[in-house]
């Protein structure tokens, strides 16, 4: 196992929800990329376009959203648990098949209170798949509300 990817031990996701094979570079706080590659007769092909094996784009947006949980990983290794609070300006411009490994990116924007907000890309063969912003909450908001 290379250095980085220990870091994909820290999310609270598992398989076959875990959609991270690789972490190839990580600056905490603010970036980070990875890859993911879905072999032919991977689960997520299942019943999504039969005959047109499609990776789908909520799993492209989730693959995203755990390399950005990653950048929010301190250095000292304790896991954060983010949650997706949005999706905003998503688009999705090329179909992403069986086979082809797709190299992801997420880029600390800003954080406001529990929320942290990422840029985000995933591409394939050096060609945009997906690109939008994600915000993560890490639920101290959430857990400050059910106190009071």
């Amino acid at each position: 196992m290379r250095e980085l990817d220990r870091y994909i031990g820290f999310l609270p996701q598992k398989p076959p929800f875990l959609f991270l094979d690789a972490i190839d570079q990580l600056i905490h706080m603010k970036t980070a990329s990875g890859r993911k590659m879905f072999p032919v007769g991977d689960r997520v092909f299942e019943n999504h376009l039969p005959g047109e094996p499609l990776v789908p784009g909520v799993i492209l947006i989730e693959a995203l959203a755990q390399l950005s949980g990653i950048v929010l990983i301190p250095e000292d290794g304790l896991p954060v648990h983010g949650y997706l609070a949005g999706v905003d300006q998503m688009r999705f411009r090329r179909l992403v098949h069986p086979d082809e490994e797709i190299v992801l990116r997420a880029t600390l924007e800003r954080r406001f209170g529990s929320a942290a907000r990422f840029e985000v890309q995933a591409t394939v063969r050096g060609e945009s798949a997906a690109a939008g912003a994600l915000t993560l909450s890490t639920g101290d908001e959430e857990s400050s509300r059910r106190r009071h």
